[in-house]
């Protein structure tokens, strides 16, 4: 669909409510998608890949056919909303980074999970390294609380990781562009989008939670996690991580460099693996 057909489709199938935020987001991505200038990777293989504060990651459980669709059409939400489809209907998500990282110890955090401690008067919740995890008593052994739960951080399920081996393309975007910068005025878990304009952007039954939650983001809900209202253009693609299915397939290494050209691809210990 191009940009006339979007417009049209948000003017007859889109709440009122929702509909001028969708409108000024299109807009938004298609100057974006029009005039940034993707700058080739200077990455050789074997090289530590660097990721950025403001780095956007997306992971795609429909693998190399997912991916094949944004790089043609970009990272674009459904308009077309199935009730309980999805906690943040008409967005997409990315992770979005909060400060500087090497890969593999990003996916050395992500790779581990997330703890909640409760004790009188205490909640606190961290992230627990993959690496730390064969010490986990080290970390649980505290007198300052009476229980914990622990589960998979959020990456970890949707981004290739040391867990499991169903996601195996993981997309890095440059979010450090001003136009980056512009389509991020269109995230709902940003407060700055007041709780009348975010209601149509959140399914129901999580709405009430919902607003509570992005007023207080602990490990759980995450503070690092983005929702932008109808997509990120597919020029913003800078490198491509891969799992270890992946990274052992010459013919699928060769077909993702030949759909992304100027992108490197990398792997699970965050090395460039393709220049």
């Amino acid at each position: 669909m191009n940009k006339e057909e979007y417009v049209k489709l948000v003017n007859e199938k889109i709440d009122s409510n929702a509909r001028n935020l969708l409108l000024k987001q299109i807009e938004r991505y298609y100057d974006a998608a029009n005039n940034y200038k993707p700058k080739t990777s200077n990455y050789k293989t074997g090289d530590l890949v660097k990721l950025k504060k403001g780095t956007f990651l997306h992971g795609t459980y429909k693998n190399i056919e997912g991916l094949e669709k944004i790089a043609k059409e970009g990272l674009i939400c459904d308009l077309v909303v199935d009730g309980r489809s999805s906690k943040y209907p008409l967005t997409v998500g990315v992770w979005n980074l909060q400060k500087d990282y090497l890969l593999k110890d990003y996916i050395d955090f992500y790779s581990g999970a997330t703890i909640m401690f409760k004790g009188e008067g205490l909640k606190e919740a961290s992230v627990i390294l993959y690496s730390k995890m064969a010490d986990i008593m080290s970390v649980v052994t505290r007198d300052d609380y009476h229980m914990w739960t622990m589960e998979q951080t959020k990456e970890a399920r949707f981004m290739p990781s040391y867990q499991q081996e169903r996601v195996q393309v993981g997309i890095i975007f440059n979010g450090n562009n001003c136009y980056a910068q512009e389509l991020l005025k269109g995230d709902i878990l940003n407060i700055s989008i007041s709780d009348t304009d975010v209601k149509p952007f959140i399914n129901e039954w999580f709405y009430e939670r919902f607003l509570k939650d992005r007023k207080e983001k602990d490990d759980f809900f995450t503070d690092r996690e983005s929702a932008v209202i109808f997509g990120l253009p597919s020029c913003f693609i800078e490198g491509i991580l891969v799992g270890r299915k992946y990274e052992q397939d010459d013919k699928m290494l060769n077909k993702i460099k030949k759909l992304l050209p100027n992108c490197y691809i990398c792997n699970l210990d965050g090395k460039v693996i393709v220049e």
